[in-house]
């Protein structure tokens, strides 16, 4: 007999094997699927391609409106110091950078036009200066008189246009463009049935004289 504590029971350990299925389905898919494949990679890279195009064209636009918006801001503001500068508001030298402070008042045109021409004699310079009465427009400053050229020469361009539309000849139901009289369209007809077999009657006893007659020509 023996003494002492009981032996600790051994767990027996299973193993369990691996077992590997075939699948026919699977392999079938594999083998015949090259081409569905890619077309599929093809498809995700034209979808990235465009979704990179589209941001990058969303960033253009972006950065132009930005450039555009400080264009616009630095057009109107010389715009404004050459006004300012012309009314005699602002000295004619050019601007320093801490003096930043523009004129509250809103600059709203020369009570007279200023059409002048002065002389400035300095120890070694001789200036002249031209100021002249200009107008803005959208395209920048132009001088007075040259808007309603323009508008003049349009107007006759506009004219002469008209002028030669109207010696065009335009084609109405009274008045057609051809003095030709026009040709009679003949009228088509099926023949029925029995005008058909009439004209075969008659092209039969055309034929069968012309026989008879051919005929009596060679027994003479």
């Amino acid at each position: 007999m023996r003494n002492g504590p009981p032996d600790k029971k051994r767990k027996i350990k299973t193993v369990h094997e691996e077992k590997i299925d075939f699948n026919p389905a699977a392999r079938e898919e594999w083998l015949t699927g090259f081409h569905k494949r890619k077309l599929e990679r093809r498809k995700h890279a034209e979808n990235e391609n465009a979704k990179k195009e589209k941001e990058e064209k969303l960033r253009f636009r972006k950065e132009l409106r930005e450039q555009r918006k400080v264009d616009l801001e630095k057009h109107v503001s010389e715009t404004n110091r050459l006004m300012r500068l012309a009314n005699g508001d602002i000295p004619s030298e050019p601007e320093s950078e801490d003096d930043g402070e523009e004129d509250p008042e809103t600059f709203t045109g020369f009570d007279d036009p200023i059409n002048q021409e002065d002389e400035y004699v300095d120890e070694d310079k001789y200036t002249t200066v031209t100021v002249e009465t200009v107008g803005i427009n959208r395209t920048g400053f132009s001088r007075p008189g040259e808007e309603a050229e323009e508008l003049r020469k349009e107007r006759e361009a506009r004219e002469e246009a008209e002028k030669e539309a109207k010696k065009k000849r335009v084609w109405t139901k009274e008045k057609p463009k051809s003095d030709r009289p026009k040709k009679k369209k003949v009228k088509f007809r099926y023949e029925t049935k029995a005008e058909r077999k009439v004209e075969r009657m008659k092209q039969g006893m055309k034929k069968k004289k012309l026989a008879e007659k051919r005929a009596k020509a060679k027994e003479e």
